[in-house]
């Protein structure tokens, strides 16, 4: 591994790191499909699931007060229910064409979800949890972005900025560890084998990446957190579509 390439991970991985502890997302939309185009999509994917999971252990302590557990369940267990069948999939399809419907299918949903945001209209409870938490783990292991899916349930049903990132991460947790166990199982996916030093300073990366974060967020105001959650949901999306072109010309 270069050296130039060393620092750009570590350098994304403490941007995205920041992003996450203000919108309660980050390196799961932004991270993912980059580190596909750096390392490779398999590594890339492993890489994202292990900081996924990380990153929100790190927030926990000073979030803890502020999570809705009732939503962690009734968006967590719809996900990790179909992981290992995505993970299948996964395994036995050209990437390419999964990136694709991914990214389309969050991009419609997306719009329709912003569209509906404008007039008086609110979609919650247990069915729209249940369905958001199939699309966040289809879209985990199949495109490596859950949080397009996590936005659109936070547009629909006007979830309040705070809460909402702190109940994202031990969903997060959850769906980042069985992600990471489905494709270690089905796919003999792997970490990259990056130098000791990499490691360290990625970890060190999202320790500093709370602080700083916690330092942004204190100057946003509540609806500048919800259109960056929007604005995240788009990019995931249109990364995911783009990853998805690029492996399909090659």
């Amino acid at each position: 591994m270069t050296l130039t390439l060393a620092l750009t991970l570590i350098s994304l991985v403490l941007l995205c790191a920041m992003i996450q502890r203000v919108a309660g997302m980050g390196l799961g939309i932004v991270f993912a499909p980059y580190a596909v185009v750096l390392i490779g999509a398999h590594e890339g994917i492993m890489l994202a699931n292990f900081l996924g999971g990380l990153m929100p252990i790190v927030m926990l302590p000073r979030i803890w007060s502020q999570i809705e557990w009732r939503k962690v369940l009734w968006l967590g267990l719809p996900a990790i229910v179909v992981m290992p069948g995505a993970a299948w999939l996964s395994s036995i399809s050209p990437p390419a064409p999964l990136y694709l419907v991914v990214a389309l299918l969050v991009l419609l949903s997306l719009v329709i979800s912003v569209l509906l945001a404008r007039v008086d209209t609110t979609v919650d409870g247990h069915t729209a949890q249940v369905v958001t938490g199939v699309g966040i783990g289809l879209g985990t292991v199949l495109g490596g972005v859950g949080g397009p899916a996590a936005t659109v349930y936070a547009v629909l049903s006007r979830w309040p900025a705070l809460p909402m990132v702190a109940t994202l991460q031990p969903l997060w947790i959850l769906v980042s560890s069985v992600s990471f166990g489905t494709k270690w199982a089905w796919d003999d996916g792997q970490l990259p084998d990056l130098p000791g030093w990499v490691w360290i300073a990625m970890l060190a990366a999202v320790v500093i990446a709370v602080g700083l974060g916690e330092l942004v967020q204190k100057q946003l105001r509540e609806s500048g957190i919800q259109r960056l959650v929007v604005v995240l949901g788009f990019v995931g999306a249109l990364l995911s579509l783009w990853t998805g072109l690029r492996l399909l010309l090659g």
